[in-house]
């Protein structure tokens, strides 16, 4: 039995994330099992992402694409996390949605850049997927994890953004900051020239918010949020 319940870790963060808006009805949260780590764990294909419990959530093995044990299938596309989990080891989460202003930009032909410090973390100008299917095959899957490369988010245009961290915390909070940072470059865009962070403005600020601390004050936030709105009631 694994020390973390991974279950309950990804049915909290679906909840979460539908609570903030940055998912909806679709879109999924997969973690690999530190003890097992040929495992992932992602909220299955008909969990409502609303009310999604940790009975909902399954286990996929990564070496052969098949579900582990029991219960409701997974995802169509889990194929994006499985494609990501083989090809990097160093990630430990990854969420799949589709927030309103990452997909408006990508449809507007503009790639994602940080221009806030909510942007930090995508380094430059994230990888764009030029091709707006459902990843839904191993071949796919192993498309989009060659796009991403060694970057912490790739943008599927018209589609959705795949988000990556070190766990379910990081992977979640990273996604809500992107669609933040994507949301005030729409707005900039809007009024008048895109002044994008500078390489080094990246570097200084990801100093002192990719630390433990800083991740651990934006996740509670996220957290403490969803639960007033009411989102852990049943």
């Amino acid at each position: 039995m694994s020390a973390v319940n991974y279950a309950d870790l990804v049915a909290r963060a679906v909840r979460i994330l539908n609570s903030n808006g940055i998912m909806h009805k679709s879109g999924h949260v997969a973690a690999r099992d530190a003890e097992q780590p040929h495992i992932m764990w992602i909220n299955s294909r008909k969990a409502s992402r609303s009310s999604v419990l940790a009975s909902d959530i399954v286990r996929v093995d990564l070496r052969t694409g098949e579900q582990v044990g029991i219960g409701d299938e997974p995802p169509s596309e889990f194929h994006i996390h499985r494609g990501i989990f083989n090809r990097r080891p160093d990630v430990g989460a990854i969420v799949h949605s589709h927030p309103d202003y990452v997909v408006a930009l990508s449809v507007a032909d503009q790639a994602i850049v940080p221009v806030t410090v909510d942007g930090g973390f995508l380094g430059g100008p994230a990888p764009i997927f030029d091709d707006p299917g459902h990843i839904n095959t191993p071949e796919r899957g192993n498309l989009l994890a060659a796009k991403l490369g060694d970057r912490a988010a790739v943008v599927l245009r018209g589609h959705g953004i795949a988000v990556t961290g070190r766990n379910v915390e990081e992977a979640l909070t990273r996604i809500v900051l992107a669609e933040r940072n994507a949301h005030t470059q729409y707005l900039a865009l809007a009024i008048g020239t895109l002044h994008p962070l500078s390489e080094e403005e990246v570097a200084a600020i990801n100093q002192t918010t990719s630390s433990d601390k800083a991740l651990r004050k934006a996740f509670e936030y996220e957290e403490e949020t969803a639960r007033r709105a009411g989102a852990f009631d049943d």
